[in-house]
């Protein structure tokens, strides 16, 4: 071989190592792209595992919640067409024509509050004396039963909301009625009035207990 034969044959295996090589490095970028990208979407999937096992358990929490709901609206359904009966409208008018039914000490609690709250604010104007009473008998939801007819019970007992005409500030209160055990009626007072008992009050503190 010789000398231009032998330089020629170096370039040509030069050449063909230089292939080789960029071949190589094509594939290793190949080879690093693919697992970058295996990679990605394996933590994407993780994630989407993660975010699918978020959503399963707040799903469960969900129908949870649903069931509780259910099960109120099942135990209270009947309680809520009683709200509506001829006994409670009739109980809501009596109530509403006699708001000397609502504790003095109820009311006292409530304007101490009030005092409280405007303590330190300065007012031109004097403040209009209280004035709580029961809403309009047309209103459904500020008088419902908590027990009604459900025997061998002595007493109905029933939430009610009394309001202070002047600022909206309210008054709930639970009034217990005594009945008759032997047909469930009312009993009425000596002057044929019902009965309203008021066992417990809050004026904005929690609940109280009315004094004896």
């Amino acid at each position: 071989m010789n000398f231009r034969e032998d330089i020629f044959a170096k370039i040509v295996t030069y050449i063909t190592v230089a292939v080789l090589l960029g071949a190589m490095l094509v594939e290793a970028f190949v080879i690093y792209r693919s697992r970058a990208e295996e990679a990605a979407l394996a933590d994407q999937l993780e994630q989407a595992q993660e975010h699918i096992s978020s959503l399963t358990q707040s799903n469960q929490a969900l129908t949870g919640q649903v069931e509780q709901l259910q099960e109120f609206k099942d135990n209270w359904k009947e309680l809520v067409i009683l709200a509506d009966n001829e006994l409670c409208q009739t109980l809501r008018e009596d109530l509403y024509a006699r708001p000397d039914r609502i504790p003095e000490e109820a009311v006292e609690m409530a304007l101490l509050i009030e005092e409280a709250d405007s303590l330190g604010q300065k007012s031109s104007q004097k403040a209009a004396p209280a004035s709580f009473s029961f809403p309009s008998p047309q209103e459904k939801e500020w008088l419902l039963p908590l027990n009604l007819g459900n025997r061998p019970s002595v007493e109905y007992l029933f939430y009610a909301r009394a309001e202070d005409n002047r600022n909206g500030q309210v008054i709930d209160l639970l009034y217990q009625i005594p009945v008759n055990s032997g047909d469930g009626s009312m009993q009425l007072d000596e002057d044929g009035r019902i009965i309203w008992n008021c066992m417990a009050y809050d004026a904005g503190l929690g609940w109280q207990l009315c004094a004896d």
